[in-house]
């Protein structure tokens, strides 16, 4: 019977929707940081076939002579890295978060451009404020507008999709050349970022953190981008500057911005922490959301499901899917 090891606060969450989705011979084993004890992670870790989660709660891997994957449970693997992981041991994520990102994206220039929220106090409140038949007060469209996708990967094509239909040019810059890219305009790579930054109405930040990446979008980048313009970052904070974002939306040289990403993220350690270091909330040019752009039940589902069969790959000898690198980290015998 394989045996699959669910670990760290978040995973353990979803094991009872694992099991949802694997037949009865599979054993599952629950790691929960609030029940169990760090040195009780190695012998469920030495029994399990494939381990999903984030990081482990040892410095180094116990012996693992069973395992044949770890599987991370969502998108992001800043986390770890080759060296920190167990040799030969292939490490994948998953994604089935892109269409619900896409629907947050479209939703937020949505909500820039025509104003929902603010239609609806000003009518509770005001009801026709005095307004004469046939007066309105007028909103403006995303058709036509220009969306430019930094980091034109998964996340960014389907928001393409979308913003397609919307009628909306769309530009594109992301790290390596691909040939086909409808329906964007034109894909560049880094050398064309100042000229999507100067063209777009709507910047949408969609590229992996790494090294290249952090601080992308710093004080000459800011200075590109058009008075009226608004970012929308869905990345992870840190490819933005954050001091020279806050003093460009406080100073209002850029429109304002989405921000679904931070700088100080919840811990066990620290659950009491803010989410930026500058006060954003204080700003009037600006939608703030905690991570959530991806948090919708079908997406959680979908994401299970893709674990779900992913293992049963690897216990299969089948080929992975998303496979992202494998470790080459020496064991530590316990």
């Amino acid at each position: 019977m394989p045996k699959a090891l669910v670990q760290g606060r978040i995973a353990v969450q979803f094991a009872d929707l694992l099991r949802k989705n694997l037949d009865n011979k599979w054993s599952i084993l629950v790691w929960d940081p609030k029940i169990n004890t760090p040195e009780e992670f190695v012998p469920m870790a030495r029994e399990a076939d494939v381990i999903i989660g984030g990081g482990i709660p040892l410095a180094h891997w116990p012996e693992t002579p069973n395992l044949k994957m770890f599987q991370i449970p969502w998108a992001g693997y800043d986390f770890c890295s080759p060296e920190t992981m167990p040799a030969r041991i292939p490490v994948c994520n998953c994604f089935e978060h892109e269409s619900t990102i896409a629907e947050y994206v479209i939703g937020a220039m949505l909500e820039w451009t025509i104003g929902l929220r603010e239609m609806d106090r000003r009518f509770r409140s005001q009801g026709w404020a005095g307004r004469l038949p046939g007066e309105f007060i007028v909103h403006k469209e995303i058709r036509g507008r220009t969306l430019g996708i930094v980091g034109y990967g998964h996340i960014g094509a389907e928001v393409a999709v979308r913003a397609a239909a919307f009628g909306m040019r769309i530009i594109g810059t992301r790290r390596t050349p691909q040939t086909e890219f409808a329906p964007l305009e034109w894909l560049g790579t880094v050398d064309k970022l100042h000229d999507l930054l100067s063209e777009s109405d709507f910047i949408l930040i969609a590229c992996d953190l790494n090294s290249e990446t952090e601080g992308l979008i710093g004080p000459a980048e800011l200075a590109a981008i058009g008075p009226n313009a608004v970012i929308i970052n869905v990345s992870r904070g840190r490819v933005v500057q954050e001091q020279p974002l806050f003093n460009a939306l406080k100073a209002k040289t850029i429109g304002g911005a989405v921000l679904d990403v931070w700088y100080n993220h919840l811990s066990a350690e620290n659950p009491d922490v803010w989410p930026s270091n500058f006060p954003f909330e204080e700003l009037d040019n600006v939608i703030l959301t905690g991570h959530e752009s991806a948090a919708s039940q079908e997406q959680i589902e979908r994401r299970w499901q893709f674990v779900a069969a992913n293992i049963e790959r690897a216990v299969q000898n089948q080929t992975l899917e998303n496979f992202v690198f494998e470790g080459i980290q020496g064991k530590t015998r316990y």
